[in-house]
């Protein structure tokens, strides 16, 4: 292939991208304005951070890591927060030519369309470093790119959560980090540590994410050719090219890592997730989650599950249960390891540890977490009877046998303890793995993890369509490539998703136009994350700051009485006390509160309002109600 030809690759790979992300994405592209991706509470954060983005960096310049409007009169820190710069950035550029919720759809289609062009650079360098010819690779990396960009995980996500949603670095990142080491050449080691910094300024757990994986890769690679703690490992090239990856990376981030450091302590409260929430049952493997297009045509049993899931393990937060790995791709992967995929077993093993770690601190199996102990002696004996054959080759029959008839004999007759049926907690490794890899203790989130199962499965399904179509070009060359593109409809069809919602952005009543135009100093107290994105219209002061994580320095005003009342919590409404009723208009008007702004109407937050506020209705209808303070 001519170099030309190997350019046009390029462009032609991110067509394919575009088409393919605008399918499963739909009807995104065909509502860029006045609706928006998903409509949950964090896509309207996301909104006001493309705002306050340019406000900081264009408008007025400022620390974009410190709101002075939000949480007013205290400010709104945003260092342990999911601002994700390398994607709200793009609100400099983009806000003045179109609506902010136009801004945002762009911002995260494009996340889609990246992602898929830089996992098929990734996978077709794999490829081709492994022997296959560039149409061949090109083809196959396509299909193991679906896997990776439409897994349900970036379906799911893409729902709520931009900074998750921009997944492009990490494949870009490992393409680099393969190039170096294999090659040593600069440029790689600059493309690395520019695309680490990228990966940290989309979500600093990618970061995380990346290091381990880096990490991990290294030590097998080493392992691989000899004792990793000998003395002339340093003298290895390998170990000194990562080492040298190690620090490119470090250096290029120091700089947002830094101020991080310096307000990690105290530590922030986590006031959304907690350490080890969310988590993935083993069943979730395998059934389709509740915006998978398969959920139409499950089996009840399975829909229940599925419902199940979200409702009673993820607390609604239906994007956390995008775990579904497919029936027919992962049969793929297993095609891939039979016919060889160059370090294939590494690639398997990332894979299942990772799947492991998304299962959170126990074991969950159909929705329970007390099992009988039968389950732990058959992964016991599983591992006993695979360790042998994956370092020796050997498949020790008589080893599987003896412990199927084990397991079968304890099935078949219940362990029991004091003469009832035993069930146990069965703890798994993330319980020790958020203690021991720093920032998992606050606010790590195991589920997470089937992200670089995904990474890994998209590498063997790719080499499953490479040895496809290696097989078909036998007869034609032309039909090789035919077959290696026929796989990526498997992805394509096992992952695919329900129509994306696209709720209508709300049209704000000519009350705004009123607030916008008052004179400072004036601000507004506001109820939820809808009152902070109208912040984006009327550019006033307000109440609240819907943060990841709460700096501690901003409890005690979360904390007031006032704000609980305002943002509706029920312990507020209890008598008031004259002296309490004083501190509270003095606070209202010694910080210029002039408007409060509610979006769930309640009889008794009304009379709250009114009556010991001060406040007068000065309007109502189906989205807001706006009072108005002295």
């Amino acid at each position: 292939m001519s170099p030309r030809m190997r350019w046009a690759l390029h462009p032609l790979a991110l067509g394919v991208s575009f088409l393919l992300s605008a399918f499963h994405t739909w009807p995104l592209v065909s509502q860029m304005k006045g609706y928006v991706l998903g409509g949950r509470e964090d896509v309207y954060m996301n909104m006001w951070h493309l705002w306050w983005m340019r406000q900081s960096v264009w408008v007025q310049p400022q620390n974009p890591f410190y709101a002075p409007l939000l949480h007013w009169p205290l400010g709104a820190e945003l260092y342990w927060h999911t601002l994700s710069p390398a994607k709200t950035l793009w609100g400099v550029v983009l806000l003045p030519w179109i609506p902010v919720e136009t801004a945002y759809n762009v911002v995260m289609f494009g996340a889609f369309v990246l992602t898929g062009y830089t996992s098929w650079l990734l996978l077709r360098y794999l490829l081709e470093r492994a022997g296959h010819g560039p149409w061949l690779a090109a083809a196959a990396a396509l299909a193991g790119a679906c896997v990776f960009n439409f897994s349900r995980y970036h379906l799911a996500h893409a729902s709520a959560h931009l900074n998750l949603s921009a997944l492009e670095g990490l494949p870009l990142y490992l393409y680099f980090f393969f190039r170096w080491l294999d090659e040593g050449k600069r440029r790689w080691l600059v493309g690395l540590a520019v695309s680490a910094l990228y990966v940290l300024l989309c979500d600093y757990y990618y970061l995380v994410y990346i290091a381990l994986f880096s990490l991990l890769w290294v030590v097998a690679e080493r392992w691989k050719r000899g004792p990793l703690l000998a003395l002339d490992t340093w003298k290895d090239p390998l170990m000194r090219r990562a080492a040298v990856a190690g620090l490119a990376a470090g250096l290029a981030c120091v700089p947002p890592i830094v101020p991080l450091l310096l307000h990690a302590f105290p530590a922030p409260l986590q006031i959304h997730h907690g350490d080890s929430d969310y988590f993935t049952d083993l069943y979730a493997f395998f059934i389709p989650d509740t915006r998978s297009a398969w959920m139409t045509s499950l089996p009840e049993t399975a829909r229940a599950f599925a419902m199940d899931v979200v409702r009673t393990k993820m607390a609604t937060n239906a994007e956390e249960s995008g775990t579904f790995l497919g029936w027919v791709t992962p049969l793929l992967a297993v095609f891939a390891l039979w016919r060889g995929v160059p370090e294939g077993r590494r690639w398997l093993g990332l894979g299942l540890g990772f799947a492991v770690l998304s299962m959170g601190t126990v074991l969950n199996v159909g929705l329970e977490d007390r099992l009988s102990p039968v389950v732990l002696l058959f992964f016991i004996g599983l591992v006993v009877a695979l360790v042998p054959s994956w370092r020796e080759r050997v498949w020790r029959r008589d080893v599987v046998l003896f412990l199927a008839l084990a397991v079968w004999l304890s099935w078949s007759e219940p362990l029991t303890a004091f003469g009832q049926p035993l069930k146990v907690q069965i703890p798994m490794p993330y319980v020790v793995f958020k203690h021991v890899v720093p920032l998992f203790s606050r606010g790590g989130m195991p589920v997470r993890f089937i992200l670089l199962t995904f990474l890994s499965l998209s590498v063997l399904v790719a080499f499953a369509a490479a040895h496809a179509g290696a097989l078909a070009s036998r007869r034609d060359a032309r039909l090789g490539v035919a077959v290696a593109l026929a796989v990526a409809l498997v992805p394509n069809v096992e992952y695919r998703g329900l129509a994306m919602l696209m709720p209508e952005v709300p049209r704000l009543p000519p009350v705004f136009e009123e607030i916008r135009q008052a004179p400072m100093p004036v601000a507004v107290l506001t109820d939820n994350v809808l009152g902070q994105w109208e912040q984006i219209f009327h550019g006033k002061p307000v109440s609240f700051a819907r943060l990841s994580r709460l700096p501690v320095r901003e409890q005690g005003l979360v904390d007031s009485r006032l704000i609980r009342a305002a943002e509706g919590m029920r312990s507020a409404f209890t008598p008031v006390t004259a002296e309490e009723r004083a501190e509270m208009r003095r606070f209202l008007k010694e910080h210029h509160f002039r408007w409060y702004v509610t979006h769930y109407f309640h009889p008794v937050r009304h009379r709250f309002i009114e009556e010991e506020l001060g406040g007068e209705l000065v309007h109502r209808d189906g989205y807001v109600t706006v009072y108005r303070f002295p």
